[in-house]
């Protein structure tokens, strides 16, 4: 009977590891060949599209088959299979792994056509940081080519391993992070990850979301809208329901107005479903600030310093603000750790407490101190965990750091980058966590082009300057960022722990499945999105701009060289301080806004999603109000219906335009 058990385990694990290598395999060449057709990006939002769409698909398979034939995969493969697949779409997603190969491509192809870089540019790159062989970049931007050849992967290769290693090192090192900051804000802080619900009720035994109506009333109405907006893409005489962007902007021509720029109007279902499942407080504030933000372009025009060069400096103060949201979250942490290494300095004291135990011999007393003794051994092994990570975290921070000095970056400029880096995660992560935000873009805003703007290209080294350049790939924007997906898997982990105690009184067990899945997810998408972009970019011909982006900037500043830039560290403290100051009214003085929704407002993604958070907040607040909680819980499937029904129909135009190879209808505008 062992045996038996034994087998049929190492049968299920085997499938889940096959399921796993297939659908990221699948989701790589989806992405990648979506990219050269002009279909959506399925990495856009927070939830990603191509994920939730593969996990719904296999769901319901997989209860198919339970219900015929009485065996199907267990909450655990699922789990295994959306964590490696998200964590794998954040690689070779739209804001790491696709930009960054049309970076590391870039200078080698254009020098010398109209320009000065074979001697000015090019004897200060990395070596092991580009791709040198010319021969090897001719099929990747002239296409009708075949990147299986020995001599074009031999040409990509070794950018490929240094960048592969720096990755790998990147993604432990947010691995760390996440399993230090998991108990703190899962068990002590309580954070509802409120986007990670909808894949949490698609790994839930037997899918009592799909047998709500009221669900599939939200998801029929979501797909309807979406498969006639594709119709009309397709043929412009069949009617449409929404699906397009009207912009504000054209009926205000005239100073002061016209400084709110592209201001457009837009429904979407989706956003409307992701807005109902986060807190009131945070969907109010979203919208709420992304307005403020407008009238701060007004009154900057209004007042004369809309004439300043990139005023009123929004990539500064939202650099600054995700950083004191950073350090706000890293707060009790820190505090906690403090504590315990106290607690660390009596264990004199508690050894001579577990003999006092052994000599007591009163019934009541033994178990009082058996209480104590249990608590004190939970709280030594949290202890000795969380150091294991922080060690884990530090090692990885070194690496990178040492990485980096090896090709000649200086030092100083290489931990500051990596340290505004980490701490960008962070935000983003415990924004995703408390708030469930649909986007968290920060475009243009990394610690590349903050470290550029504040110590100003004129106090840098060339070899810096091309460093910061080529950073520039993996730095475009965080829409995928990979930390989010590694906690709420973690999170999610925990959960269907918690459900499995719940019904069947088995013991918990320590989470691994969550970090494997993180790990393995991470090598596959990086080896299969490498390999699936690179084929995709020598069919149809790579994409320049992302290049041609960081490049001209690089043009730029040689050119015209900057000093120390006072006014974007003035900005980056002022938008750090609203942050506090946001954060202490909204903790102590109730303060209706919350200061999560003034990081994320000042995006470029919060221009699509605002009227969709509005209308999500007025919905939700009114059922709230004259309904109840119990209305409010009674309603929530149909939200989530309108996400995955939104969902599975877009993915399906995507899949259809590359299968037809041209562009179809993109519902993620």
């Amino acid at each position: 009977m062992e045996r038996a058990t034994r087998h049929q385990s190492w049968t299920v694990g085997l499938l889940t590891v096959l399921l796993v290598v297939v659908f990221i395999a699948l989701n790589a060449l989806w992405d990648a060949y979506g990219l050269m057709t002009g279909q959506m990006r399925p990495s856009t939002v927070s939830l990603f599209v191509n994920v939730v769409a593969t996990i719904f698909a296999v769901a319901l398979v997989n209860e198919l088959t339970r219900i015929l034939f009485r065996r199907s995969l267990s909450p655990s493969s699922l789990l295994w299979l959306y964590v490696s697949l998200s964590v794998a779409s954040a690689v070779f997603g739209l804001d790491l792994l696709q930009p960054l190969l049309s970076v590391i491509a870039h200078p080698i192809w254009f020098a010398g056509q109209g320009n000065d870089w074979d001697v000015t540019i090019l004897p200060h790159l990395p070596r092991l940081l580009v791709v040198w062989d010319k021969d090897a970049l001719r099929g990747f931007y002239t296409g009708l080519a075949t990147f299986e050849r020995w001599d074009a992967v031999q040409g990509w290769l070794p950018a490929l391993i240094w960048w592969g290693s720096f990755l790998f090192l990147l993604g432990l090192g947010m691995l760390c992070l996440c399993g230090l900051f998991l108990r703190d804000w899962t068990e002590k802080a309580r954070l509802s990850y409120p986007i990670a619900q909808i894949p949490l009720e698609l790994m839930t035994p037997n899918l009592p979301l799909l047998r709500q109506k009221v669900f599939w009333a939200g998801f029929c109405l979501a797909a309807f809208m979406n498969l006639l907006n594709g119709l009309h893409f397709l043929y412009p005489n069949i009617p449409s329901m929404g699906g397009w962007l009207f912009d504000l902007s054209p009926f205000f021509p005239n100073r002061p107005l016209n400084a709110i720029g592209w201001t457009p109007i837009t429904l979407l279902p989706f956003g409307v479903g992701l807005g109902f499942l986060m807190p009131l407080d945070l969907t109010l504030s979203c919208w709420v600030f992304y307005l403020v933000w407008k009238i701060e372009r007004v009154l900057a025009a209004m007042t004369g310093w809309w004439g300043l060069p990139r005023f009123p400096y929004a990539e500064e103060q939202q650099f600054g603000a995700y950083a004191c949201w950073a350090l706000l979250a890293l707060m009790p942490k820190l505090k906690g750790s403090v504590q315990a290494c106290k607690r660390a300095g009596v264990q004199a004291y508690k050894r001579a407490g577990v003999k006092e135990f052994k000599r007591v011999k009163d019934k009541g007393a033994n178990a009082n101190l058996k209480v104590d003794v249990a608590t004190d051994v939970e709280t030594q092994t949290s202890f000795r965990s969380e150091t294991v990570w922080a060690l884990g975290f530090v090692a990885c921070f070194v690496g990178l750091t040492i990485l980096c000095v090896q090709q000649g970056m200086s030092w100083w400029l290489a931990m500051l980058f990596f340290a505004g880096y980490f701490l960008i995660a962070i935000g983003i992560a415990r924004i995703r966590a408390q708030l469930g935000s649909p986007v968290h873009d920060l475009h243009f805003a990394g610690p590349d082009r903050m470290l550029l703007f504040v110590s100003g290209s004129r106090n840098l080294s060339m070899r810096d300057l091309c460093f910061l350049t080529i950073f520039g790939g993996f730095n475009r924007a965080y829409r995928g960022h990979p930390m989010p997906h590694i906690l709420e898997g973690m999170w999610l982990e925990k959960q269907l722990q918690d459900m499995e105690h719940r019904t069947r009184g088995t013991d918990k067990v320590e989470m691994r499945v969550a970090m494997k899945a993180s790990v393995v997810g991470w090598l596959l998408g990086y080896g299969f999105g490498a390999w699936a972009l690179l084929r995709a970019s020598f069919q149809f011909g790579g994409r320049p701009w992302y290049g041609m982006e960081v490049f001209r900037q690089l043009d730029t500043y040689r050119y015209s060289p900057t000093g120390f830039g006072w006014a974007s560290l003035f900005a980056i403290l002022w938008g750090l301080t609203q942050t506090f100051l946001l954060s202490t009214l909204h903790n102590h003085f109730n303060f209706p806004l919350h200061p999560a929704g003034f990081v994320v407002s000042g995006s470029w993604s919060m221009n699509l999603f605002w009227v969709s958070l509005f209308v999500a907040w007025l919905l939700k607040a009114s059922l709230i109000r004259w309904g109840g909680l119990a209305m409010h819980r009674q309603a929530t499937p149909f939200f989530m219906g309108l996400v995955l029904g939104d969902y599975l129909m877009g993915s399906f135009w995507s899949l259809w335009g590359c299968w037809q190879k041209k562009p179809a209808y993109n519902f993620l505008p």
